[in-house]
């Protein structure tokens, strides 16, 4: 694995502990794939900084969204 590819499954997965921290609860896997989905860094920090704003109920339509954005 290069170090990429390790900085985003690490990135992924800093993102999904802290999704399941404010849900109080594991994710769906669909949820989890909204995240995994996503490689780019710039996908990736947009999603961080969203994620840290959202209250559950925000952040359970996020997730469900199917989208990035």
């Amino acid at each position: 694995m290069k170090n990429n590819e390790k900085t985003v499954k690490a990135w992924q997965t800093k993102i999904l502990i802290d999704c399941e921290r404010i849900l109080q609860r594991q994710l769906t896997d669909a949820e989890s794939s909204f995240v995994r989905s996503r490689e780019g860094f710039l996908a990736l920090e947009m999603i961080e900084d969203t994620v840290s704003q959202m209250d559950t109920v925000e952040l359970t339509a996020y997730l469900n969204s199917g989208h990035c954005g």
